[in-house]
């Protein structure tokens, strides 16, 4: 019955992300936590969440060098693509975090990342190293992540793709665009198969 209620609620998003016409209400993280909360009947981020502040520690030129330690650090040791967890020094002020559809600020990022998954509970690898290009102001890498989601039944879904990130004059990051391999009506389903126990969510090897 509950997988049932769930592809109720899923069909229309289904719908209309594969004829494309969801619009801007919907984003690829936005979209898994808004349809599996519809189900549960739960507002899992609060609406909004407030603009970001800029960092009075951002004096000076960041170094390469600098940048791709502190990088490797959030991405690899905290696992900030799960947890949330980020050092905003290396970030210029105003610096954005979009998705395919979608850009928020620093401090949504991280707020609403660290809400919206169970960073004890899901995993993240970094897929090869950091790769530096154009002069060293673009950064791509690829991750593969298992997400838990803080909801009822702890939901999980497996995720990977391409993230990239472009740099300021001063060396900072200035802004942060992930990639997925999946399609969002995958990854809808994949989610609701795992919460309902009819197909588990693959682990990361």
């Amino acid at each position: 019955a509950f997988f049932i209620m769930a592809v109720a609620h899923l069909a229309p998003l289904l719908l209309a992300v594969g004829a494309g016409r969801a619009g801007p209400i919907v984003t690829r993280r936005a979209a898994l936590r808004g349809a599996f909360s519809s189900v549960v009947g739960l507002s899992v981020l609060p609406p909004s969440i407030g603009p970001a502040r800029a960092d009075s520690t951002n004096a000076g030129t960041l170094s390469t060098t600098v940048l791709r330690g502190k990088l490797l650090n959030d991405i690899v040791d905290k696992r900030f693509m799960v947890t949330g967890e980020l050092s905003p020094e290396i970030y210029a002020p105003g610096a954005t975090f979009t998705d395919e559809i979608d850009t928020y600020d620093l401090t949504s990022y991280v707020r609403g990342t660290g809400k919206l998954f169970d960073g004890g509970k899901s995993t993240f690898k970094l897929v090869g190293d950091l790769a530096f290009a154009d002069d060293d102001r673009t950064i791509r890498y690829r991750f593969d992540e298992v997400l838990c989601f803080r909801i009822p039944l702890d939901p999980k879904v497996r995720v990977s793709g391409e993230v990239v990130l472009k740099r300021g004059d001063d060396g900072r990051i200035t802004s942060y665009r992930e990639y997925w391999d999946q399609s969002v009506p995958s990854t809808l389903v994949d989610l609701f198969l795992d919460g309902t126990g009819i197909k588990p969510a693959p682990t990361i090897a």
